[in-house]
């Protein structure tokens, strides 16, 4: 059974000591950091594997929606459908291709071609986890974005659906930023929008932009946009979404018992397995899809989530 519940998970973003935090997310030795610097120049320097835009052209010059897909086709299919139905500025979706598998990149690749999304292939990345999700990011933001210089243009993971009428416009009115709000960090006042639902005004310069974690301010992916530009932003120029949880546990586990909403998004998390799953929750996850996705949903089923 699956209902609202008002109270978070055990541990969910609360602030951290900065012992914990490098605890949980250690920085690059010392001896890789030359190493690791040049990898990343060199992804950002290097074109994109293979681009498909399906003659949409011209709908980014309104709005990009940038999805950044890793191994997971079904995600994808999931959230191209619910996007379409849902999204107000669906002609600005896009499939960005991370996925570390080549059988994974071919499904998703053909996947895009057979549904006429726009897709982009992006180069190999050698950085793991945060690190890599973060320097995808930026290669979107510095090589694609600026290129078409959209009037709204943000970020969303694979594995989260919109469930309802959704404009990002309209949450943007008025405002540079939008998204989840995160605080699991001990810098003092410091907080970082979640890479996984982020937007911005087309005012901002995505060049300026950093998503890679912050090891000197200890932040997740995403966090390198606060000394950059979200310390510096005006809070009355700033919309951080509204959470509310989903409990399917019996626990207060945030990835065991729980699915996340926000603003009216469905978040299942943990669909990279960058942590090994200990429930299956796909019987879960595919009513709420299911009640979501109307009479013409895909039949896709759902992996070990």
């Amino acid at each position: 059974m699956i209902i609202p519940d008002d109270i978070p998970p055990e541990g969910h973003d609360e602030l951290l000591t900065v012992e914990d935090w490098l605890r949980f997310n250690p920085p690059p030795k010392r001896k890789h950091w030359l190493r690791d610097r040049l990898r990343m120049v060199r992804f950002l320097r290097s074109p994109a594997g293979e681009t498909m835009l399906s003659g949409k052209e011209k709908a980014f010059s309104k709005a990009i929606v940038a999805s950044v897909a890793f191994n997971r086709p079904d995600m994808i299919e999931w959230q191209v459908h619910l996007v379409r139905r849902h999204l107000a500025e669906n002609d600005g979706y896009v499939v960005f291709d991370n996925s570390s598998r080549d059988e994974a990149r071919q499904a998703i690749r053909d996947l895009c071609r057979r549904l006429e999304v726009p897709y982009v292939g992006l180069p190999r990345n050698k950085m793991y986890v945060s690190a890599s999700h973060g320097l995808a990011l930026n290669w979107i933001a510095r090589n694609f974005v600026a290129a078409f210089r959209p009037l709204l243009f943000g970020f969303i993971d694979h594995d989260i659906f919109p469930t309802g009428a959704f404009s990002v416009r309209e949450k943007l009115q008025g405002k540079l930023l939008y998204g989840r709000k995160r605080t699991d960090t001990p810098t003092p006042g410091g907080w970082f929008l979640w890479p996984g639902f982020c937007f911005f005004d087309g005012s901002v310069s995505p060049r300026r932009l950093d998503f890679s974690p912050s090891y000197r301010f200890h932040m997740d992916s995403g966090g390198g946009n606060w000394p950059k530009f979200y310390r510096s932003c005006e809070p009355e120029k700033v919309r951080f979404a509204e959470k509310r949880w989903l409990r399917f546990g019996d626990g207060r586990d945030e990835f065991n018992d729980y699915f996340m909403f926000i603003d009216g998004w469905l978040h299942a998390g943990n669909a990279s397995h960058w942590r090994k799953p200990q429930v299956d929750r796909r019987e879960q996850l595919i009513a709420l899809l299911r009640k979501a996705g109307g009479p013409d949903q895909p039949a896709v089923e759902v992996a070990l989530l």
